[in-house]
């Protein structure tokens, strides 16, 4: 995944660096706030995803990461488009269907959709919450999409966690929780 995380953080680092130099030529303020919003949401993203060096992740990814993975490509390529689109190509058309629209898919894009893996004896959830093993009561296996299991994993704190795993992190849980 640390490839994965390079090629995040390049796409990062154009989308910000074309954002201070081409958020200056747009006009509607509406626009700005949008543009930096997103901006910032990727930000927060990358730095979620920075997780993977101190808890790497092992073994195989599942097509439901590559897919996730691929969404959030997608979102930050849509972005840097709409901005080239917005400043440069068509900067003295009204833009709302290309900017508004972009709010529900970009949104969506940009998010982690229940992402979990297990990295000894934690397991990682949605990039950004670390949790033993220990601390788990049970889980339920939900169903099973492509090569990814549907989850709900019941806390001792009586939290419960809606997360997928793929066979091989699947597969680590049940060893974990057996021992």
């Amino acid at each position: 995944m640390k490839k994965q995380y390079y090629l995040d953080l390049v796409l990062l680092i154009i989308i910000l660096g074309l954002s201070v130099y081409l958020l200056f030529q747009v006009e509607n303020p509406v626009y700005i706030i949008i543009l930096i919003g997103f901006a910032v949401i990727f930000s927060y993203i990358n730095l979620r995803f920075r997780i993977i060096f101190k808890y790497p992740y092992e073994g195989k990814l599942s097509i439901g990461n590559y897919l996730g993975y691929f969404e959030i490509l997608l979102g930050k390529l849509l972005y840097i488009i709409g901005l080239l689109n917005l400043t440069i190509a068509n900067s003295d058309k009204q833009h709302n269907l290309i900017i508004y629209g972009f709010i529900p898919v970009i949104w969506y894009l940009s998010m982690f959709h229940n992402t979990a893996y297990i990295y000894d004896s934690y397991l990682i959830y949605n990039f950004s919450r670390v949790i033993d093993i220990r601390d788990i009561e049970r889980y339920e296996m939900k169903k099973k999409y492509l090569d990814t299991y549907s989850l709900a994993v019941h806390m001792k704190n009586e939290e419960v966690l809606k997360l997928g795993l793929n066979d091989f992190n699947c597969h680590k849980l049940q060893l974990q929780l057996n021992n």
